[in-house]
C-alpha cells in the first residue's frame, strides 16, 4: 500500500507527521498533490481540545480544508480536469501530501497566480458572505474585527460601493493593516466615536446615526455587541466571524436590536455550488488585480510545524495575518 506523509491530531495542542495510506480514489473523484494549504481559526478550538475530542470520534483526525495542488489522478467519470493542472476548491484532510475531492467541488487556478494567493476555500467564504452582505452604493460600512475575514471583507465592501469604510480592533496593528488594505477611519472599541453608536431611544432624536451596515468579524462576545450597537436604525448587521468557544453561546441585546428594527444576515454559505460559482469570481478578482489575496498570508510553515502555525493563530505575532502550510 502506497503511503504518505501528513500531519494528525496527537492531543490538545499537539500534532505529529506520521505515514498514512494515499488515498483512494472513485469514479467521480480526483487525487491532488498538496502544494499549500492555508490554516483557518476555525479549527483551532478543535486543535486546543484535541484529547475530548479524539476520545469521542475514536481516530486521529488530518486538519486542513484550505489547499492548492496539482492533480495526480482522476476518475474514470471526471471531466475537465487532467493530471497536471492546478486547483483549488471545498477539498479536506489537506495537511497531507495528497487529498482528494470530488471533482465538482474544484476549479482551476488561473494562469500568473502565486499558491499563496489562490486559497479557494477562504477565498469563497469572503465572497459569499459579501454578497450576502446588503450594501448600497454610497452607504457607510464598519468592519467589526480586522483579521483576515475582516481585511478581505473590508476590500469587498469597497468594490460593492462602500462610501466609507471603519475598521474596529482591539490591536494597533491590526488597525495598521485595515487602513493599508483602504479602510477610511480606524479605532478601537473605545475609541469609537459616540455618533457611531445607537444605543438608546433618544439617540435618534439627537441625531446619532450609526453605520448603515455593520460587520461582524471577529468571532467574539464584545465584537457581536459592539456591532449591533453600530447599527443604524434600519440598518443591517453582517454576521461573519465564526462563533466558536463557550459553545458557541452569545448574547445579545433583542430589545435594542428588535427597537433598531435591524436587519441580521447570517453571512456563512453552506451550499457547495454556491461556494464554487463564489470561487471562480474571486479568483478572477485576483487575476485582475482588484482583490489582493498575496498579502493577507503573512506567515509560512512546514508540515512538521501546523502546532506553530495555530499557536500563531491564537497569539497574533508581530505582522500576523494568516498562517499558511506549504507541503514539500
Amino acid at each position: 500500500m502506497d503511503t504518505m506523509r501528513a500531519s494528525v491530531i496527537a492531543g490538545p495542542r499537539k500534532s505529529e507527521v506520521v505515514a498514512v495510506p494515499i488515498p483512494d480514489i472513485g469514479e467521480e473523484e480526483v487525487l491532488i498533490r498538496v502544494t499549500a494549504c492555508g490554516v483557518c481559526a476555525s479549527e483551532l478550538h478543535p486543535w486546543m481540545e484535541g484529547a475530548g475530542w479524539l476520545e469521542a470520534s475514536g481516530r486521529r483526525p488530518i486538519f486542513g480544508h484550505e489547499p492548492v495542488g496539482i492533480v495526480e489522478k482522476v476518475g474514470s467519470r471526471v471531466p475537465g480536469f487532467r493530471p497536471g493542472d492546478r486547483v483549488t476548491g471545498l477539498i479536506q484532510n489537506a495537511f497531507a501530501h495528497y487529498a482528494k475531492a470530488d471533482y465538482r467541488k474544484l476549479v482551476r487556478v488561473p494562469e500568473g497566480l502565486d499558491d499563496l494567493e489562490a486559497l479557494g476555500e477562504p477565498l469563497s467564504c469572503l465572497m459569499s458572505g459579501a454578497d450576502r452582505t446588503p450594501v448600497g452604493l454610497g452607504q457607510d460600512v464598519a468592519v467589526v474585527g480586522a483579521g483576515f475575514m475582516g481585511l478581505g471583507f473590508l476590500q469587498l465592501m469597497r468594490l460593492k460601493g462602500a462610501g466609507k469604510i471603519v475598521a474596529v480592533d482591539m490591536r494597533e496593528e491590526s488597525l495598521a493593516a485595515a487602513r493599508r488594505f483602504g479602510a477610511d477611519e480606524a479605532y478601537t472599541p473605545q475609541e469609537v466615536p459616540a455618533e457611531y453608536k445607537v444605543t438608546a431611544w433618544s439617540h435618534m432624536d439627537e441625531g446619532i446615526k450609526g453605520i448603515d451596515v455593520a460587520v461582524e468579524a471577529s468571532g467574539t462576545q464584545g465584537g457581536l455587541q459592539l456591532a449591533g450597537d453600530m447599527t443604524a436604525v434600519h440598518g443591517a448587521l453582517s454576521v461573519v466571524g465564526y462563533h466558536q468557544g463557550h459553545g458557541g453561546m452569545r448574547s445579545v441585546n433583542m430589545e435594542l436590536w428588535n427597537w433598531k428594527a435591524i436587519t441580521v444576515v447570517n453571512a456563512h454559505e453552506r451550499r457547495s455550488e454556491v461556494h464554487m460559482k463564489q470561487m471562480e469570481a474571486g479568483l478572477r478578482l485576483i487575476r485582475n488585480g482588484l482583490f489582493n489575496m498575496r498579502d493577507l498570508i503573512t506567515h509560512e510553515f512546514t508540515l512538521e510545524q501546523v502546532d506553530q502555525a495555530y499557536e500563531a493563530i491564537a497569539s497574533k505575532p508581530a505582522g500576523f495575518i494568516k498562517s499558511v502550510i506549504r507541503i514539500d
